[in-house]
């Protein structure tokens, strides 16, 4: 529909692809796979396009499934990004006040024994990790959904994770926080 509408507006002004494509600062092929659909323009495209052409963009949008499924799933791919660098800016926080409560520990000899304040401490931030991935990463997404094996890519550098999605995934890391706790707690 989009790339109909496009097309048809294009010829209406006597205008070639190459015009349209040198405007836009985009190539010739960009603007002819727009116009035959195998790919659609990005949101701040779409209101050059519609400048330039002169279409309002309620003209231009209506009636296009693809192109609104487009939009709706490139506004949820921002909102994810947004809330992964939240989370991960938390976490990043967590992870020092982690490190600088050990320090302290460590050099307060009332505090050097006692065990449930790391216990604490370890089932918060690893709490916290399995929350932000259930929150950032949806759970139909092909990579790590719940369609996805129990390990899968990392969301946050290098190497692979347990996904928690798969029950099983779930379980084994309830076990690995039950198995770090013990450690703490016995050691």
């Amino acid at each position: 529909m989009l790339g109909e509408k496009l097309k048809a507006q294009r010829l209406s002004l006597g205008l070639t692809q190459q015009e349209v494509a040198d405007y836009l600062h985009v190539s010739r092929q960009t603007v002819s796979n727009w116009e035959v659909g195998r790919n659609f323009p990005d949101i701040p495209m779409i209101i050059s396009i519609s400048e330039y052409y002169q279409l309002s963009l309620d003209e231009l949008l209506k009636g296009d499934e693809r192109l609104m499924d487009k939009m709706k799933k490139d506004a949820e791919l921002i909102q994810r990004t947004k809330r992964r660098k939240i989370f991960d800016t938390v976490f990043v926080v967590m992870l020092l006040l982690t490190v600088v409560c050990a320090f302290v520990m460590s050099r307060i000899p009332e505090l050097s024994d006692q065990k449930i304040i790391p216990m604490l401490i370890v089932a918060v931030v690893f709490i916290f990790s399995i929350v932000r991935f259930f929150l950032i990463i949806p759970k139909d997404d092909k990579i790590s959904g719940r369609y996805a094996p129990i390990v899968i890519p990392k969301s946050f550098g290098l190497g692979w994770a347990i996904n928690p999605y798969h029950p099983l995934g779930l379980v084994l890391l309830i076990g690995v926080l039950v198995v770090i706790e013990l450690m703490i707690f016995l050691g």
